[in-house]
């Protein structure tokens, strides 16, 4: 079986990491890693989180500028919040958060992305499969 895919959503403007990405967004460094880039980590919906984990996911890394640093104003505060519940709409309580990381990067922390990226995908690759839940029709 092959090895689940981890997906980062990352603002175009934080961590650089085109020199160790492929043409399809592949990580040369961390098999089974894809970088999804966004103008703005704002961008990020929740949403967006659970349909990549519902896809067959092992997990999902979010990836903005610093916090305080972004360069649409807040949107690295609005994502922050939603993935915090302290701002709607918040991920759904069946989303399990451990495979969800945060990271708040400058463009020159790619080294830092490595680490925490390959430690986190090694961590959630672990994590036992949950079935798949029963199809239920929507109405009766």
């Amino acid at each position: 079986m092959p090895e689940q895919k981890v997906i980062t959503l990352i603002c175009e403007r934080a961590a650089d990491l085109d020199s160790v990405c492929t043409a399809q967004g592949e990580v040369k460094e961390i098999d089974g890693l894809h970088v999804v880039k966004l103008p703005c980590s704002g961008m990020i919906q929740p949403l967006m989180i659970e349909a990549a984990m519902k896809s067959g996911a092992a997990g999902v890394i979010v990836t903005g500028c610093q916090i305080g640093d972004c360069y649409y104003r807040e949107g690295n505060r609005m994502i922050r919040e939603r993935l915090l519940g302290q701002r709607p709409p918040g991920l759904k309580k069946t989303v399990d958060r451990r495979r969800v990381l945060a990271l708040w990067l400058s463009r020159p922390q790619k080294d830092r992305f490595l680490a925490e990226a390959k430690e986190f995908v090694s961590f959630v690759r672990k994590l036992p499969v949950e079935p798949a839940a029963a199809a239920k029709p929507a109405a009766k």
